[in-house]
């Protein structure tokens, strides 16, 4: 009679974890026991949904990262070039539970486990013996720094024995996996199709089976399972990837007793979707997973093995269980803005066909990417988030455990143009540390914040449809849509830099002082309608313009025109004034003149006078003329003064004591309002210079000056003129001579 054992879930915690479970339960096998295990919902998170292996190549590779810190972005990932010995799983809690990815170990080690690297190996956790791979070994994969949206990516080179690495899952019953990568496609078995994740293994344990995912004929995301038995299931997918980086997505669930059932999704498109029913269908998957190459696979002599895998995979996602379909879609929706991939949720490929009915999702369920008809391709986005990786955060009990921070993206589509940088650097990658870093929370309550943009597939070419009046002359056709989405406390991504890569368009790219980038800000993108802004560009690379300092807001739509409309700029000559003569115009008088492209000429257009005098104002105008015919005039002020008039030196005769002397006459046409200096001393009053009294005054030579001050403000300078006054005494009878008489 059957014994049942029934074991307090303490204890399973205690011994054995559930995920090993099945193991006992195949040590305990022969004894014919039936094992039961009761545990209390949540208290060993049986009933949680986590990702359980998490591998991302911009970070922990060959280095560990801290220990349980989700939340940062570290240690980055090291050089272009460097060979990959370790991938570090960055769902890192407990270091028994560690299932960081190893190059193949040293065959002496076999028997060890797995996580001691370098002394690592392939036993059994939880069972006698190990796995003795029958295939040959391979060799380390290499680092590749910007290859998937300014991302890096591990290299898989499939000449010669191939390159691999491995992994021990605790989550080996239902499960999901994300996956991104870019390879090509062969094989049409479960056991010779290029590997990305799981490998056929020769020496199958009893009651544990195989899973691979692969690239298969087609460049088409498979599934294959195989047994101890010799068995084998294999279903290839019906998409061609076209080699172009791909989130594949894989579920496996069970139904009734001995059923499973197994899905995939490749860049948010629906794909394989098939459900068996077989004694073997709901056994464990073996502990060890390799990426690359199946572990029982021997290479040929000379040549590739098209089962060895030829290309990148970026990152790796496995859940411990199933979520639904929201959750799914938050994290497809944060490898796709990361990685630059369009979704789609039927139909064909986003990359072929643009986004028709996939909402992006933010790391709490947010709407991030609305599906818009118009605008529905080449997706691509910068932003910030993260999942929770705690309990009790939104009391989901699921764990999706990412986190992104994007600062430069453009998608991966080939028909791609726009790539959009925190700053304007366009030359390194997304861990370029320089770069502007986006404002979201990454500790509780999180938050998000993305900026995301698609366009309308219009052409590239010149049109002079729908141009704003008195602006540019002609425009692209292709539009291409912002999204800005953010949590209320966010500070929201500005500044930002564009590069558009116009590469086969029309438009003129001799002068990028006649390049704009137009935004549409009402969103209804009709450019002859609301306000737009034109940024003008900061610089031409061959066919590539940039744009620097923009502040995106939602819905906004922009393009790209062509046409100098800004006018020159000057400023006024600074004033004159002159004296009696108006100078001939001048242009070098205008000194700062600038334009956007050039200035052609600086010319006089007209001088006009007030009709005032002393001073008389004339206003002169140049005029700026740019090398688009736009101007700017500029206008000098001459204020023309009349130089004083004192009049003219003179000498006069007076009697003495002539009590009445008209000074002022004396100098005949003269200005009034002059000064009298008395030069000599006589005393006389000046006062009225026009009847002066020199009672008194002896005989004699006397000067008297008058002088006239110009205006206020005139540079003319004071006149003078000297009035000269003989006093003559008057004769007396006494004085005359004797009388004389002639004949």
């Amino acid at each position: 009679m059957a014994k049942i054992i029934f074991f307090y879930t303490k204890f399973v915690h205690c011994f054995v974890s559930i995920e090993d479970f099945f193991l006992l339960k195949e040590k305990f096998r022969y004894l014919r026991y039936i094992l039961i295990v009761w545990c209390a919902i949540g208290s060993w998170g049986v009933s949680s949904q986590e990702v359980d292996n998490w591998y991302s190549a911009d970070r922990a590779v060959n280095t560990a990262s801290p220990t349980g810190q989700l939340s940062l972005f570290t240690p980055y990932a090291p050089g272009d070039g460097t060979p990959v010995f370790g991938w570090y799983e960055l769902v890192d809690y407990f270091p028994n539970y560690t299932q960081n990815a190893w190059e193949h170990p040293n065959p002496a080690n076999y028997d060890q486990p797995w996580q001691n690297y370098p002394s690592h190996g392939f036993e059994h956790p939880s069972m006698p013996g190990y796995l003795t791979p029958t295939g040959s070994i391979p060799g380390r994969p290499t680092l590749r720094r910007n290859v998937m949206n300014f991302n890096p990516a591990i290299e898989f080179d499939p000449a010669g024995v191939g390159d691999a690495l491995y992994f021990r899952a605790h989550a080996r019953d239902e499960s999901m996996i994300f996956v991104v990568f870019s390879a090509q496609g062969s094989g049409s078995t479960a056991a010779t199709q290029s590997l990305l994740l799981g490998g056929d293994i020769a020496n199958h344990l009893s009651s544990i089976t195989n899973l691979s995912l692969g690239v298969s004929d087609g460049n088409r995301f498979s599934v294959g399972r195989t047994w101890r038995s010799g068995g084998e299931f294999y279903q290839a997918g019906s998409v061609d990837l076209l080699t172009r980086p791909t989130i594949g997505t894989f579920s496996r669930s069970y139904f009734g007793s001995d059923g499973e059932n197994l899905k995939t999704w490749v860049n948010g498109l629906p794909d394989i979707d098939v459900s068996r029913n077989d004694p073997t269908a709901q056994e464990t998957v073996f502990y060890y997973n390799r990426v690359g190459k199946h572990f029982n696979d021997s290479d040929p002599v000379i040549g590739v093995d098209p089962s060895n895998l030829s290309g990148h995979v970026a990152e790796i996602l496995l859940m411990d269980g199933l979520t639904d379909a929201n959750h799914v879609r938050r994290t497809e929706s944060y490898l796709a803005i990361k990685y630059g991939i369009t979704l789609n949720g039927s139909g064909s490929l986003g990359s072929l066909d643009g986004n028709h009915n996939y909402d992006y999702l933010a790391a709490d369920g947010t709407v991030i990417w609305p599906v818009d008809a118009s605008y529905r391709y080449d997706i691509a986005g910068i932003g910030k988030d993260r999942y929770h990786d705690q309990d009790n955060v939104t009391g989901d009990g699921i764990k999706l455990r990412y986190n992104l921070h994007q600062r430069i993206s453009k998608s991966v589509n080939a028909e791609a143009r726009v790539t959009i940088s925190t700053n304007s650097n366009f030359s390194t990658d997304n861990l370029d540390n320089t770069r502007t870093a986006i404002d979201a929370r990454h500790f509780i309550p999180m938050e998000h914040n993305y900026l995301i943009w698609g366009n309308d597939h219009a052409s590239v070419m010149v049109t002079n449809v729908e141009l704003p009046v008195g602006t540019v002359t002609e425009r692209i056709s292709r539009e291409w849509k912002v999204k800005v989405t953010k949590s209320a406390d966010a500070d929201p991504i500005l500044g930002v830099s564009v590069k558009m890569e116009l590469t086969g368009s029309d438009i003129t790219l001799s002068d990028q002082c006649s390049l704009y980038l137009m935004i549409d800000t009402d969103g209804d993108g009709d450019f002859t309608t609301g306000t737009i802004t034109y940024i003008e560009a900061a610089s031409i690379v061959g066919t590539d313009v940039f744009f620097d300092n923009i502040d995106f807001g939602d819905n906004n739509v922009f393009t790209i025109g062509y046409g100098d409309f800004t006018a020159p700029t000057a400023s006024n000559p600074s004033p004159i004034s002159v004296c009696d003569t108006i100078p001939d115009p001048d242009v070098s008088v205008v000194l700062d003149e600038d334009d956007n492209c050039a200035v052609d000429s600086v010319t006089h257009i007209n001088d006009i006078s007030d009709n005032q005098t002393n001073p008389e104002t004339i206003t002169r105008t140049y005029r700026v003329t740019d090398t688009s015919g736009n101007f700017t005039d500029v206008t000098q002020l001459i204020m023309v003064y009349t130089s004083p008039n004192a009049g003219t030196d003179n000498v006069i005769d007076i009697c003495v004591n002539d009590s009445s002397v008209n000074l002022f006459a004396a100098l005949g046409v003269a200005d009034s309002g002059g000064s009298w200096d008395d030069v000599d001393g006589t005393g006389v009053d000046l006062s009225d210079p026009t009847n002066v009294d020199f009672t008194g005054v002896s005989s004699g030579r006397y000067n008297f000056d008058y002088t006239v001050a110009p205006a206020i403000g005139s540079p003319c300078a004071n006149d003078s003129a000297r009035v000269t006054v003989d006093v003559i005494d008057e004769p007396s009878a006494a004085d005359a001579g004797t009388d004389m008489e002639q004949c």
